[in-house]
C-alpha cells in the first residue's frame, strides 16, 4: 500500500499541469505548438509570396453544440499614420484584395483540433477597418487597423470537449504591389499585431481575453510599439444572437 501511495504521489508530481484556457497567435499557417513565431520580416523587394498568421483558441469546458467563433485583431503601425501598404479595405484601399482568412485546418501542421470538422457553413464575415477606411463606424487612430471575424457553422449536434487547444483560423496577407509601378508603401514599416478577444459560440458561450502562450505579433524588426498599446474590443453578443432568432 504505502508502494502505492508512493507511486500516485510520483505520477501527480510529474504529470504536467492541466492548461488554463484562452488563445495563441503565431506567425505562420500552424497554431503556438507547430510554429511559435512572435516576429515576421520581409525584405519587400518582391510582389510574389505572402505572409500568414494563426488565432487558436481553448475552452475552460465542453460545449455540447458548437456553432463557431468571432474574433478581434488591433495592428498598430510605428508610424504616425497607418501605410498604404496595410490598406487592404476594398473598395478604396491601395492594397485592396490582398488579405485571406482561411478556416482549412487541413493546411496546418496538426499542432491543434479541428473544431470545423467541414461542416456547412451558415456565416462568415471578415471585416478590416482602418482610418482611412472605416467600417460601419469605427473611429481609429490615424495608425491603427482592426481585423473582425465571424465563423459560424451548421451545429449538427457536435460537441466540443473542453481543454482542447483548437485552430481558428488563419490571416494571409499577400505581397501583391509592393514594388514596381503603383506599389504602395510601407512593407517595411514596423507594425504590432495584437489578438485581444476570441468568443466561443455554442451551447456554452465563452469571451477568451488572455492567452495561453502569446497574443503578440511583430512585422518587421525593430519595431517600438509596445503589445499594451492595441485597444481591447468588446463583444457582439446580441449581433451573433440575432443569427438564431
Amino acid at each position: 500500500m504505502k508502494y502505492l501511495v508512493l507511486v500516485l504521489f510520483a505520477l501527480a508530481v510529474t504529470a504536467p499541469p492541466a492548461r488554463a484556457y484562452g488563445f495563441n497567435l503565431t506567425w505562420g499557417t500552424g497554431c503556438w505548438r507547430d510554429n511559435p513565431a512572435t516576429l515576421s520580416t520581409s525584405a519587400c523587394d518582391s510582389d510574389a509570396g505572402s505572409v500568414s498568421f494563426t488565432v487558436s483558441f481553448l475552452s475552460p469546458v465542453s460545449t455540447s453544440v458548437f456553432y463557431g467563433i468571432e474574433a478581434w485583431l488591433d495592428l498598430q503601425s510605428d508610424t504616425p499614420e497607418l501605410p498604404d501598404w496595410w490598406q487592404l479595405t476594398g473598395p478604396g484601399g491601395c492594397r485592396q484584395g490582398s488579405l485571406a482568412v482561411s478556416f482549412d485546418a487541413s493546411a496546418t501542421p496538426g499542432g491543434c483540433a479541428d473544431p470545423w470538422q467541414g461542416r456547412e457553413l451558415v456565416f462568415n464575415y471578415v471585416n478590416w477597418s482602418t482610418a482611412a477606411f472605416p467600417r460601419y463606424g469605427d473611429i481609429l487612430a490615424a495608425n491603427r487597423a482592426k481585423l473582425y471575424v465571424r465563423h459560424i457553422v451548421a451545429a449538427n449536434g457536435v460537441p466540443l470537449p473542453g481543454g482542447v487547444e483548437y485552430y481558428g483560423f488563419t490571416v494571409t496577407i499577400s505581397f501583391a504591389k509592393t514594388v514596381g509601378a503603383g506599389a504602395c508603401g510601407g512593407c517595411s514599416t514596423p507594425v504590432t499585431i495584437v489578438l485581444n478577444r476570441v468568443n466561443v459560440v455554442g451551447s456554452n458561450f465563452f469571451s477568451l481575453t488572455t492567452s495561453l502562450d502569446n497574443q503578440c505579433l511583430r512585422w518587421q524588426a525593430g519595431g517600438v510599439t509596445p503589445c499594451s498599446a492595441t485597444p481591447t474590443r468588446s463583444s457582439t453578443w446580441g449581433m451573433l444572437k440575432s443569427l438564431y432568432r
